[in-house]
């Protein structure tokens, strides 16, 4: 019996196909204006005027181009969310008092100075209370994400499709797409140079040419692509990314995929697209520690995930006494994904079902022993047998259920 696969993709997949998916890229390119860098100015450019871009600034105000560590946009909303349940009431106080924040010289000064700007104008509209102003401001918050949100999913659509022609795409970045996941999947064993090649090759498996109208040549492709990717039914993946590479080729997907916090959306719209559902937000256990104020779990990536009525079904291969192999590339397994990947490893059972294999893919250059062993070894401490739990890693290095993999 075949295995089935299960493989875990983060942004590492996408970097590595050229597409220029980063925070950093994002903030570079439609942030940061960059002929005032030239001049030694760090501005940013006139057309982001939304919040989140303003306190993207003041990070690089404050720690400019130092590699772009401080540039984590889920790191910067967990920090500014907390920050803000901290400042909230003491900011509406000073605004009461008539008070005035002139210099800036902080990040949470500049919330400070936000927080009694938004409060300010509630108050020359309305008078209300303590809690609802708090309330309001969350939620407004919360909406310039929405926006912000949005336009980094233009941004990334503008990197796969020419903005100013739908019908050109990114070819190089689709291909290397093909070639890496051929890699991590053995769907195939064709080295991909151009999509052209793959139709050239595929057109012999058709007896009768078809005309070439553009209605009827998009077709057959269609088709040939289709049939390119059949032997990946067996696998499901799980993705980390906006980035879905069977809707950008327009073909139905031959696997199981989800796309966790939300896909691009490739209608031709605005920056201010509405149909966009990506999703930035804040692991649920951080949020589940700051329960006295409420309002935070709005931030939280499930909370937000289950408001989306389009959520996909279960994407776990089946536990039919097949081998299961488990396979992560590009995820930089971070503590904001633990759990999920606690559920998965819960739900297939690793420490007892021997069926269940890890394999951890990197790229020369970004090697991951220390975060494999953390991951495992976290999630050894939350067995119920605690002896087991700290024998994991051991026992599936022992039965090579463990692997981590270099790869081209």
């Amino acid at each position: 019996m075949p295995s089935s696969q299960l493989l875990i993709l983060g942004n590492g997949f996408d970097l590595h196909c050229g597409l220029k998916s980063s925070y950093k890229d994002f903030f570079q390119s439609s942030i940061l204006d960059n002929i005032g860098v030239q001049y030694g100015l760090r501005q940013k450019k006139a057309e982001a005027i939304g919040f989140w871009e303003n306190l993207l600034n003041e990070y690089y105000k404050k720690f400019g181009n130092d590699n772009y560590r401080w540039c984590d946009i889920e790191t910067i909303i967990k920090d500014t969310v907390l920050t803000i349940e901290e400042i909230a009431f003491n900011a509406i106080k000073s605004v009461r008092q008539g008070e005035s924040l002139e210099v800036i010289k902080t990040i949470k000064e500049f919330l400070y100075k936000i927080c009694m700007s938004f409060y300010f104008s509630l108050l020359q509209r309305n008078i209300c209370s303590d809690d609802e102003a708090c309330s309001l401001l969350i939620n407004h918050i919360l909406q310039e994400l929405n926006k912000f949100e949005r336009r980094f999913c233009k941004y990334i659509k503008d990197n796969i499709v020419n903005p100013k022609n739908e019908n050109e795409f990114n070819t190089q970045y689709i291909v290397n797409a093909m070639n890496l996941l051929k890699t991590l999947t053995g769907f195939t064993d064709i080295q991909f140079e151009t999509i052209d090649d793959i139709i050239k090759r595929q057109e012999k498996a058709y007896d009768k040419p078809l005309s070439p109208t553009m209605c009827q040549s998009d077709w057959r492709e269609k088709r040939i692509l289709s049939h390119e990717f059949a032997n990946l039914r067996s696998v499901n993946i799980l993705s980390f990314n906006y980035t879905a590479l069977f809707d950008i080729l327009g073909v139905d997907s031959p696997c199981l995929y989800n796309n966790v916090h939300g896909k691009l959306c490739l209608n031709k719209c605005s920056r201010d697209c509405t149909s966009c559902n990506i999703i930035f937000g804040i692991d649920d256990s951080i949020i589940q520690s700051h329960e006295k104020n409420f309002e935070l779990h709005k931030f939280s990536k499930t909370y937000r995930k289950m408001l989306n009525t389009n959520a996909e079904t279960c994407i776990l291969p089946k536990k039919n006494n097949r081998l299961i192999e488990i396979k992560f590339y590009g995820h930089s397994l971070s503590e904001a994904d633990y759990s999920y990947f606690q559920s998965i490893f819960d739900y297939y059972n690793i420490y007892e079902n021997n069926k269940v294999s890890l394999i951890f893919y990197y790229s020369k250059g970004f090697e991951q022993t220390d975060e494999v062993y953390r991951l495992i070894n976290t999630y050894g401490k939350t067995l119920i047998n605690k002896e087991q739990g700290k024998n994991l890693t051991h026992k599936l290095l022992l039965e090579n259920r463990l692997k981590i993999v270099e790869i081209p």
